[in-house]
Order: structure tokens, then sequence, then C-alpha cells
């Protein structure tokens, strides 16, 4: 892979990890436009580009993650504030939410992981799955806005959203901030949701493509590449991440679904 397809993909990267047009899907194609399967350690580069995105969540959001994680493990070993602690406790509330809603997703992406690995060879139907994508965000214009908090239940049908994003092609923040808007979640508050309770799973992610890592190896010449991919991904998924924000609030996230189905048709008929 050269600096410049490396720079090219970290772009890609960065602007779809959380735009709501799938990053792994556009990845997909991204390489077999670009002739990138062949990079030896693809693996590496997948890893770097998901860590840079990774950081830029943690920057934009560091507020609100530092005092999840404070109020969370002040109560987790107390059992018997629990219950209490749920009822009354916005921060502890969510948190828990959170780790309920990460479930389906890692509990289906363990016990499929190959069949969905071969998905990522399929740029056909990495596009079909563009226009569902697609389909999902038009939904979005016709939703009424509401303030609904999330509950246990709406934090489960979020998770099984999460879930349905393993394919690539389906965008993972467009299905989760979709189900959680047709939930009657605040714009806002789906998106915080959304992109917080994503950590710990990119964190279990990038820990098993460091152990495939391990084996592979990389090489000093490599190694440039990977500092292109990580740099480029964190500065680009920043900006990707504050303009989506914007968006939301302006009630103009179905505008993605007119790329999406751009997409999907070229994948479709080159393809």
């Amino acid at each position: 892979m050269s600096a410049l397809s490396a720079a090219i993909l970290a772009v890609i990267q960065g602007l779809t990890e959380f735009l709501p047009v799938s990053s792994s899907g556009h990845l997909v194609l991204g390489e077999t436009l670009l002739g990138s399967q062949a990079f030896e350690n693809s693996i590496a580069f997948e890893l770097v580009v998901h860590l840079g995105t990774f950081l830029a969540v943690l920057v934009v959001f560091w507020k609100d993650i530092v005092e999840l994680l404070s109020v969370f493990f002040s109560l987790i070993f107390i059992p018997r504030k629990w219950s209490s602690e749920f009822s009354t406790n916005p921060e502890f509330k969510l948190s828990v939410l959170m780790i309920i809603a990460m479930l389906p997703a890692g509990f289906i992406g363990l016990l499929l992981r190959d069949q969905i690995s071969d998905l990522f060879s399929k740029p056909f139907m990495v596009s079909i799955a563009l226009l569902a994508t697609g389909s999902m965000l038009l939904s979005t214009k016709f939703y009424t806005r509401s303030d609904n908090p999330i509950d246990l239940k709406r934090a489960i049908l979020i998770g099984f959203a999460q879930a349905l994003a393993l394919v690539p092609g389906i965008s993972r923040s467009g299905s989760t901030i979709t189900m959680a808007l047709a939930l009657g979640v605040k714009q806002e508050q789906a998106a915080r949701f959304s992109f917080i309770m994503v950590l710990p799973l990119i964190v279990a992610a990038t820990l098993l493509e460091f152990k495939d890592l391990l084996e592979v190896g990389i090489s000093t010449d490599e190694t440039i590449i990977l500092l292109i991919g990580l740099v480029i991904s964190f500065i680009v998924g920043y900006l990707s991440l504050k303009w989506l924000l914007q968006l939301l609030r302006k009630g103009k996230f179905h505008y993605f679904a007119w790329y999406c189905f751009t997409i999907a048709i070229f994948g479709l008929f080159y393809f």
C-alpha cells in the first residue's frame, strides 16, 4: 500500500466511521477500487485507523466518558446500591444501559465472526447493504421529534440495531441513531448513547486484531504507512463527528440517505 492509498483510506475511515454511511462498507469498496487487498498487513492498517477514530470519540465526549466511568466504577463494587442508584442516578443508569445495549452485537459478532468476515470480500453485497442504510436514514425525515428517555426496552432495541451493523454496508451510527429517533429519543441523547456505547466494542475488536497482528508482525517500512493512517483518521474523524452532531441538531440526518443510494448504485453496477 502506498502512502497516498493509506491517506485516502484513512480519510474514508475518518469520514465514514461517524457519518451514517458505513465505514466498513466504504473500506471494502475503497480497498477494491485501489487494489489494496494485497497489502500484507491489512489487519494492522484497519487496527490503526479504528484506533484513530476511537481517539476522536474520546476527545469529543471526554467529559461524558469521565463522568460515566467515575460514577459506574464508584458503584459497581457495591451491589446493594445498584437497584436504588439505577432508579435515581441517571449517569449510573445510562452506563448500565450502554453495557446492556452492547451485548447483542458482542454476542452475534463472536458467534458469526467468520460469516461476517466473508462479507468483507463481497463488494456487491456491501452495495446492497448500503441501499438498506439509505432507506433507514430516509425514514428519519418522517419521525416526530420527542424527548423520551432511554430505558431498558429502548436500550435493547438500540443494541439489536447495532448488531445489524456488523454487516459491512450497514452503518452502525445510522442504524443505532435511526432506532433511537424512531423510539422518540432526543437527537443529542441518541448520538451520545450511540457513540459512547460502541467504545468498549472497539476496544475488544482492536484487541482481537492486535492478537492477529502479533502473529503476522510488521516491518519498519510499514510503520510510516500505519502512522499516516492513525493521524489522518483521527483528525478527519474528529471533524466529521463534530459536523454530524451539528446536522443532528438541525434535523438533517436524512440527507445522508441520498449519498448512500448513490454509492450503492455505483457499487451494484461497477462490481
